[in-house]
C-alpha cells in the first residue's frame, strides 16, 4: 500500500503533466487506443497506411463478431492474409505494367504496330518465362489458403463450441437446400 506522502507526490506530479508536447510524443500517444499493434507493425509496410489496415481489420471484426480472443486471433489472421493478398495483386499488376512498358522483344510479333492485347500477351509470355510470376501465384495461393483455413477453423470452432449464437454459425448449422424453382408450363 502506498504511503500518504507517495500519493500526494504522485498527485502533484500528475497535476504538472500537460501531455505530449513534441510531434513524436503526440504520434506515440495517438496509438494508445490500439490494443497491441503487433499486426500493424509486421503486416503493414512503411509506405502503406496503418489506418487502412486497421479499418480492414475492423471490417472483419464487425462482420464476424468474435466471441473471445481465440476467435479474434483467427479473424486477425484472415485480415492479414487478405491485406497481403491485395499487396500481391498490386505487385502482379505492376509487374505486368512494367513488362508492357518495356516493349516487345524482337521477333515477338510480325511487322506492324502491336495493339494493347498484343503487348499484354507478350509481357505475360516474358513474365511466364521468368520465375517471378510463378512465385507470385504460389504466394497468392498460400495467402488464399491461409484465409480459407482460418475462416473454416473459425466456423468449425463456433459449430463445435458455441459460446453464444452468432449469425454465421447459425447460418451454417441451419443450412437447408433451397427448393428447385418451379417449372413454368410452356405456352401452347
Amino acid at each position: 500500500m502506498s504511503s500518504l506522502r507517495r500519493i500526494l507526490a504522485s498527485r502533484a506530479n500528475g497535476a504538472r503533466a500537460r501531455g505530449p508536447v513534441t510531434p513524436q510524443g503526440k504520434q506515440r500517444s495517438s496509438q494508445n487506443a490500439i490494443r497491441h499493434g503487433l499486426l500493424a507493425r509486421c503486416i503493414v509496410m512503411q509506405n502503406e497506411s496503418r489506418e487502412s489496415f486497421e479499418a480492414h481489420l475492423t471490417q472483419h471484426v464487425d462482420r464476424l463478431q468474435p466471441a473471445d480472443g481465440v476467435e479474434f486471433g483467427m479473424i486477425e489472421e484472415m485480415a492479414a492474409a487478405s491485406w497481403r493478398m491485395r499487396r500481391a495483386w498490386a505487385l502482379e499488376t505492376r509487374m505486368l505494367d512494367n513488362a508492357v512498358a518495356g516493349g516487345l522483344a524482337a521477333g515477338d510479333l510480325a511487322a506492324g504496330e502491336p495493339d494493347t492485347i498484343d503487348r499484354m500477351a507478350a509481357a505475360f509470355t516474358t513474365l511466364a518465362a521468368s520465375p517471378a510470376l510463378g512465385l507470385m501465384h504460389r504466394y497468392e495461393t498460400r495467402l488464399h489458403l491461409i484465409y480459407q483455413r482460418s475462416l473454416h477453423n473459425l466456423l468449425l470452432l463456433r459449430a463445435v463450441l458455441p459460446n453464444e449464437p452468432s449469425p454465421i454459425s447459425e447460418q451454417l448449422l441451419d443450412v437447408t437446400p433451397a427448393a428447385p424453382p418451379a417449372e413454368s408450363e410452356p405456352n401452347s
